[in-house]
């Protein structure tokens, strides 16, 4: 009973510190084909100056779900969940992470569930 209430506190706390970030995939094209950087301006010599591509972050929730799938089945599930849903959303990094902690989470859920039946 108090490790439910522990853990249903550390999600909660953990989803309201992790949520995300509006626009990050949409400022910088996440999914689509990427041409030369855009150029920023010239130097004194006249040669062009262009702007340094950033690199996409990992979603935070997506490391989760694959470290609590592999110790919590249900934990892993819910964090995988929201994690893909974030990463549609936003264009971060970490979706085969996401997919990892879902299927280890789903495994470990059907192992547990074949165990109570047999």
């Amino acid at each position: 009973m108090v490790a439910a209430v522990v853990t249903a506190a550390v999600v909660v706390i953990i989803l309201a510190v992790c949520k995300p970030r509006a626009g990050v995939g949409a400022r910088h094209g996440a999914g689509l084909p990427q041409g030369p950087p855009p150029q920023i301006g010239y130097t004194m010599n006249g040669q062009p100056i262009y702007q340094q591509p950033v690199p996409a972050q990992t979603n935070v929730l997506a490391i989760l779900a694959l470290v609590l799938g592999l110790f919590t089945g249900i934990l892993g599930i819910v964090f995988g969940h929201i994690a893909r849903s974030q990463i549609r959303s936003t264009g971060e990094g970490g979706a085969g992470l996401a997919l990892a902690g879902l299927v280890i989470g789903y495994v470990w859920v059907g192992l547990f569930l074949l165990r109570v039946v047999l």
